[in-house]
């Protein structure tokens, strides 16, 4: 995306930006349901690739299920900080990039086992991307309503 997207938007083709960005979401919210549906669904067989220790086991489950929570949003994230990232704002792409897996989630981690216990660090990363998610739509949201693209 981010070579189409950024020879577009210099060549000031705003609808071709907007066309590979719609495609782009579209096919990365494609792959990360994809990975929800094996993590909800298969769990056990893909910690069984990394070990046989049934206790491990049975802990890799709990902890695939709750990170997978919101795995058809997560390519919308990515994909968004690579929208910016390609149209010359970096400052929005570094924040995106940023927030799923530091300013969110270390806050969260800290903050929500004292409320949930071991569930509460489990519980941290989906929030962390549900919350980045969010932000990223209001940036873009931003953005197009900036643009009228």
């Amino acid at each position: 995306m981010q070579p189409i997207a950024g020879y577009n938007y210099g060549a000031k083709a705003y609808d071709r930006v907007t066309k590979v960005l719609k495609i782009t979401i579209f096919l990365a919210t494609g792959v990360t349901t994809l990975a929800f549906v094996i993590g909800e669904f298969c769990p056990e067989y893909v910690a069984r690739i990394f070990t046989s220790d049934a206790k491990m086991i049975e802990m890799a489950v709990v902890g695939m299920r709750y990170n997978c929570l919101v795995f058809p949003i997560v390519g919308f994230q990515m994909v968004a900080g690579n929208f910016f990232q390609s149209i010359a704002q970096p400052g929005k792409a570094i924040f995106l990039s940023l927030s799923r897996q530091l300013l969110f989630l270390v806050p969260f981690i800290i903050i929500f086992p004292h409320f949930w216990g071991i569930d509460g660090v489990w519980i941290s990363l989906p929030a962390s991307d549900l919350v980045s998610s969010i932000t990223a739509a209001i940036f873009l949201a931003n953005y197009f309503r900036k643009h009228k693209v």
